[in-house]
């Protein structure tokens, strides 16, 4: 997970998949849906079974790596004179910065939009990305995936999907789904959140032909808000930016970390569609909860109009440099399809 996020809301997106028809491309991503109760306790039942079968696994690993002579007895344990313990002074607590405040519905504005961005290395393209968010019964749904093409996948490479669902009447974020495909092997992660006791369940599965390799469960503390990696995006381009001074934005991945957003000036650019628009020049800087800020090689513009659409970004790679390209932006009424996988499927035919 820590190599996720060249960007705060772009999938692992140098991955691809051969040409073929785009709609059956669609197909083979599992649909996402908002799991029940019963399904979330399901999950949860077969992470702690796992887990206690590989707790057993290394138990046995571990006796029977152990020398005959110590499984018969063990060494009497020598007494250390334990040495008086020195104080050692308080070290005062840094100043947390407090989050601006958020508007409950701040997906609101964005109901309805679908922003489609062409993946490029160098001057190769890599495919698309396509961004939803929308309006489902009492969720706002936030949905992220990769249509990858070319050369990657000579390499094996397959797709990449995000959802996240929003409540509509708090604003906070209940579930969060990240799918990835690479050849034969598959990572899942689940996120859900339990807001009345400030803490976040992660599901984490490794699958290899279909079968599971590993799933592993954590739970999660936290405090105010928190956000998921798509609908944090969505924030950003509510709140004022220039006023994201010193913030950093806690995100609830399989651990918990965090983000800052370094604005470096607002300034008239050359898009690549050939228009000529100010934007805002942001760079995100991220770490764990363990570790200082990241040195960043992103660059994101994002209009400084009312839409504050983001139009590029660009990332620093060892060879060359990645880039991500708004190549259109649509509108859809929720209403009329209710169901965001037939918008996925519409859209994915049409490019």
């Amino acid at each position: 997970m820590k190599k996720i996020l060249l960007s705060i809301f772009i999938l692992i997106f140098l991955s691809g998949c051969a040409k073929v028809e785009k709609k059956a491309e669609v197909e083979k991503i599992l649909e996402v849906h908002f799991p029940t109760e019963e399904e979330i306790k399901e999950k949860e039942l077969e992470a702690e079974k796992k887990s206690i079968e590989e707790q057993e696994k290394s138990v046995g690993e571990k006796v029977k790596d152990q020398p005959e002579k110590e499984k018969i007895e063990e060494e009497p344990k020598k007494e250390i004179a334990l040495l008086p313990k020195k104080e050692i002074p308080a070290v005062p607590k840094e100043k947390k910065e407090v989050i601006p405040p958020i508007p409950k519905i701040f997906l609101m504005e964005w109901n309805g939009e679908c922003l489609i961005y062409d993946l490029k290395w160098n001057s190769i393209n890599f495919g698309k990305a396509i961004f939803i968010c929308g309006e489902e019964k009492d969720y706002y749904r936030l949905v992220g995936i990769t249509i990858p093409d070319g050369l990657p996948a000579q390499m094996g490479y397959g797709y990449n999907r995000t959802d996240s669902f929003i409540d509509k009447k708090t604003g906070k974020v209940r579930y969060f789904y990240l799918y990835s495909k690479t050849g034969k092997t598959e990572k899942i992660t689940e996120i859900f959140f339990n807001w009345s006791a400030n803490q976040y369940t992660s599901l984490e599965r490794n699958l290899k032909d279909k079968k599971v390799l590993s799933l592993k469960r954590n739970v999660i503390k936290f405090e105010g808000d928190i956000f998921d990696c798509l609908s944090v995006f969505y924030l950003l381009r509510n709140i004022d930016s220039e006023n994201l001074k010193d913030v950093e934005f806690p995100i609830a991945l399989v651990e918990k970390w965090y983000l800052k957003i370094n604005f470096k000036g607002r300034m008239v650019k050359n898009l690549p569609s050939g228009e000529k628009k100010e934007v805002f020049i942001l760079e995100p800087l991220l770490r764990s909860e363990k570790e200082a800020l990241k040195k960043s090689r992103v660059n994101i513009w994002v209009t400084a109009d009312r839409e504050k659409k983001p139009v590029y970004f660009e990332g620093k790679l060892p060879i060359g440099k990645a880039t991500i390209i708004l190549s259109e932006a649509k509108r859809f009424d929720f209403k009329l399809y209710n169901d965001v996988n037939k918008i996925l499927e519409d859209v994915v035919s049409s490019l």
